[in-house]
């Protein structure tokens, strides 16, 4: 059974009329104006939140010069890596088979449904292991600075969720990245010398410029982003939008309710002038 909103009396099925037969109010309206002025702030206050959300989702883009290069420049680590750090080769009998250490080998590579894997693993314990540790150890840095290469450009593209600490995680990320390089030229380098040691007509391998490439864009995208979150990214807000949305979060957490705040929440230079066109039009009575 429902009961009266104003004095609490229990209501019957037979008590079917819009007011109360005991203190005779209409129910139906009964606290309407409480409700409206509730519904009225919390208007103002999400639709603020809502406007602060946006103008930071705008800067995380383009608030300042760093901001608009770290947009233009996210991918560049990735594109890098379209140049193979290095290369594995076989000159078998009947197939000749290339391993480039690059996105394309890699991607060509998992498309094959990583049908050489077992081959190379065996070749590790073979006459050629000097050359194919090497070997797996480029295709294994490679591998890993892809994904730190995807995880910066996914990152700036996400970076609105939060200013620093994406800027902070990009960062760090950028510089794993540039020492994932730096191991794959070491390892690079470490097999070309093989090579050369083995001056062996059927297994070579060869050093490429992608890890030096990738390292100085990733050791780039790790200082744009830390410079970023040294200096931050200057956020403007129409006036009265911030404190409306910190407002917003108190009320939220239950910290305070919408009864105790005034109406209009914040006042600001465009409420004043609101009121007075209202109290303009009453011909000068309070709004």
């Amino acid at each position: 059974m429902s009961t009266c909103p104003n004095c609490g009396r229990k209501l019957r099925l037979t008590d079917w009329r819009p007011n109360c037969p005991g203190c005779g109010v209409n129910m139906m309206f009964s606290g309407f104006e409480k409700r409206y002025y509730e519904d009225i702030k919390r208007s103002e206050l999400s639709l603020a939140g809502m406007r602060v959300k946006m103008r930071r989702c705008k800067a995380s883009f383009k608030g300042s010069p760093p901001a608009k290069l770290r947009l233009c420049t996210c991918f560049l680590p990735t594109v890098a890596l379209l140049l193979p750090m290095g290369a594995l080769h076989a000159s078998l009998p009947y197939a000749e088979k290339l391993w480039p250490a690059g996105l394309l080998g890699l991607v060509d590579m998992i498309m094959g449904g990583f049908g050489d894997l077992p081959y190379l693993r065996l070749m590790l314990g073979s006459e050629q292991a000097a050359l194919f540790q090497p070997g797996m150890a480029l295709l294994g840095a490679a591998a890993l600075a892809a994904v730190f290469a995807v995880l910066v450009l996914l990152g700036s593209v996400f970076c609105f969720l939060s200013i620093k600490r994406m800027s902070a995680l990009l960062g760090t990320v950028s510089v794993l990245g540039a020492l994932t390089c730096a191991g794959g030229f070491a390892a690079g380098f470490l097999l070309r010398q093989s090579s050369a040691a083995l001056g062996n007509s059927i297994f070579s391998g060869s050093l490429g410029y992608g890890a030096p490439l990738a390292f100085a864009l990733f050791v780039f995208t790790a200082a744009l982003n830390f410079l970023l979150l040294k200096k931050g990214i200057p956020v403007e807000y129409a006036e009265g939008d911030f404190e409306r949305a910190e407002i917003y979060k108190r009320v939220k957490a239950g910290e305070i309710s919408l009864d105790d705040l005034p109406f209009p929440v914040v006042e600001t230079e465009a409420t004043r002038a609101r009121a007075a066109q209202i109290a303009e039009k009453r011909k000068g009575a309070p709004a």
